[in-house]
């Protein structure tokens, strides 16, 4: 049986068969098109509020571009809180500044609906990155959501300037 026959042996048509191929061609691209402007505005936001003006994300850490060159250090020392939340919770943290660099970050409240344990991998991506970007956790996305908010309000609050 050739490819191009249904399930009754009749022949598709060829024209269908265009159609077909430009709608799968049309999903794939505008699902390109809105990942790729997500992205943007995510690095926009971090840069915003890192205070990085021209990073190349995927080679260097936003938030590690400041402090260690032996600039002007990003944050100012000391234990700064944030707390990120929405319907089904909020998580609470405290973020120590050391040296004008991310030393630590501790949890220290979770009433998400999943335990903090599926979050527990966070706060060291933060200390290993320098910066709130870390992998969202599958199935628990709205606590890693919290959890980014939570190390951005604490951060906020320790810029120097």
């Amino acid at each position: 049986m050739s490819a191009n026959k249904n399930h009754n042996g009749n022949k598709m048509s060829n024209r269908l068969i265009a159609v077909c191929s430009v709608a799968v061609g049309v999903i794939y691209t505008s699902g390109y098109v809105v990942t790729e402007l997500h992205t943007k505005e995510v690095t926009a936001i971090n840069q915003k509020i890192t205070g990085a003006s021209s990073v190349q994300p995927e080679t260097v850490p936003a938030a590690s571009s400041i402090g260690s060159s032996g600039t002007k250090a990003k944050y100012r020392d000391g234990t700064y809180h944030g707390q990120g939340s929405n319907h089904i919770g909020s998580i609470e943290v405290a973020v120590s500044i050391k040296n004008g660099k991310i030393s630590t970050v501790e949890i220290t409240n979770c009433t998400t609906s999943y335990p903090e344990s599926y979050v527990s991998d966070l706060p060291r991506q933060v200390v290993g990155r320098q910066s709130s970007n870390v992998d969202v956790v599958s199935g628990a996305t709205r606590s890693t959501e919290d959890f980014q908010a939570a190390v951005d309000e604490a951060l906020q609050q320790a810029m120097s300037g």
